[in-house]
């Protein structure tokens, strides 16, 4: 009696959400999670793929969800390539997407970019304009 029990225990699924299902994280970043983890077997995301930054300067707090973060057991690379990483932002509701290898905030005045390296290694900025990243 209690080995069968024991197997049925053993076979539910573990308690909690799964990372594509954080009810914390915008339903946009839900289903790009979901998207990718159909991609690869034993699939991970890291806690600092989705963060929440202040992009725009505007004192409120947006989210961010870098695919540097993402992981497969059984593959190395399938999120981020020659070109970087996937980076989408959600600002006031408006998505928007960069492709790079790492990326800072940056506020100089009362101008805030966000920051990158470029393939020369210098850096570049992309500012909001409401609508889309653009390379200043």
């Amino acid at each position: 009696m209690l080995r069968p029990l024991l197997l049925t225990l053993l076979a539910l699924p573990a308690a909690g959400p799964s990372a594509a299902e954080d009810a914390a994280w915008p339903a946009e970043f839900a289903a790009i999670i979901a998207s990718s983890s159909t991609l690869c077997e034993g699939f991970s995301v890291s806690p600092e793929a989705v963060s929440q930054r202040d992009l725009n300067g505007d004192g409120t707090l947006d989210w961010v969800l870098d695919t540097g973060g993402f992981a497969c057991a059984n593959s190395y690379g399938t999120f981020c390539g020659t070109g970087g990483c996937a980076v989408e932002t959600l600002i006031a509701g408006v998505p928007g997407s960069l492709l790079l290898h790492s990326w800072e905030i940056e506020t100089v005045s009362t101008t805030t970019t966000l920051t990158a390296p470029n393939r020369s290694g210098e850096t570049v900025r992309f500012l909001w304009t409401g609508s889309e990243w653009q390379l200043q």
